[in-house]
C-alpha cells in the first residue's frame, strides 16, 4: 500500500503541530515534523542534539538534506494518510529562505495544506510559547511572512501539479474535513 502524502504548512506559530494534535485523536495518520526530522538525521550524522530554534541558523541546504534522508527511514508504509508538518519559508537570521520544491518533489506529496491566520493571532501564539525561541517579529512583519509563504507554498503546488487546500488557524474541523477528502479520495494510477 503506498500512503496518501500531505504536507501541512503554515509560518511558525500559526498552530499547525497543535491542530495536528488535535485532528490526529480523529483521523488515523503518520505525523512527521520537519524539525524533528532534521534534528533525528543531525543526531544520526553529529551526534549532537540541536533545538528546533537552532536549526534556523543551519545550511538550508543542509536541513533540507537531512529532512529527506529522515522521512524516508521514518516514513510508514502501512498507513493511509502521512502528514509532514513543515514550512515552506524559513526565518533565518539572514531573512526569509524558500524551500525549494525540489525538496518538495522528493517527498511526493499528494496535497499541500496551508493553515493561515490573523497575524496578530500568530503573534500572540509566538508570544505565549516559552518553550521556543523565534525570532521576535512584529504583527506586520509576520502578516508579510505569511503572504510570502502564501504565494511559495501555491508556487510548490503548481509546481508539483498538486492540490492546496486553506485551513484557518484554529479550526480543526476544517483541516478534519480537508484530510478525510484527500484520505478517500481515489488516488490516481
Amino acid at each position: 500500500m503506498t500512503p496518501k502524502v500531505g504536507i501541512v504548512a503554515g509560518i511558525s506559530g500559526v498552530g499547525k503541530t497543535w491542530l495536528l494534535e488535535k485532528v490526529g485523536a480523529a483521523i488515523p495518520m503518520q505525523v512527521l515534523s520537519a524539525s524533528s526530522l532534521i534534528r533525528d538525521s543531525l543526531f544520526q550524522t553529529e551526534k549532537q542534539q540541536k533545538s528546533q530554534d537552532h536549526l534556523r541558523a543551519r545550511s538550508i541546504d543542509d536541513n533540507q538534506a537531512a529532512l529527506l534522508e529522515a522521512f524516508k527511514r521514518h516514513l510508514d508504509p502501512d498507513r493511509n494518510l502521512v502528514i509532514l508538518d513543515a514550512h515552506v519559508v524559513i526565518d533565518t537570521p539572514d531573512g526569509l529562505a524558500h524551500v525549494g520544491s525540489d525538496v518538495f518533489d522528493e517527498i511526493d506529496p499528494d496535497f499541500i495544506v496551508f493553515i493561515k491566520d490573523d497575524p496578530r493571532r500568530i503573534h500572540l501564539n509566538r508570544e505565549r510559547d516559552a518553550k521556543r525561541e523565534r525570532p521576535e517579529r512584529s504583527v506586520s512583519s509576520l502578516a508579510h511572512q505569511q503572504e510570502i509563504a502564501i504565494e511559495a507554498a501555491q508556487n510548490i503546488a503548481h509546481s508539483l501539479s498538486i492540490p492546496i487546500h486553506f485551513v484557518d488557524g484554529g479550526d480543526d474541523e476544517a483541516l478534519a474535513k480537508v484530510l478525510r477528502l484527500v484520505q478517500e479520495a481515489e488516488t490516481d494510477v
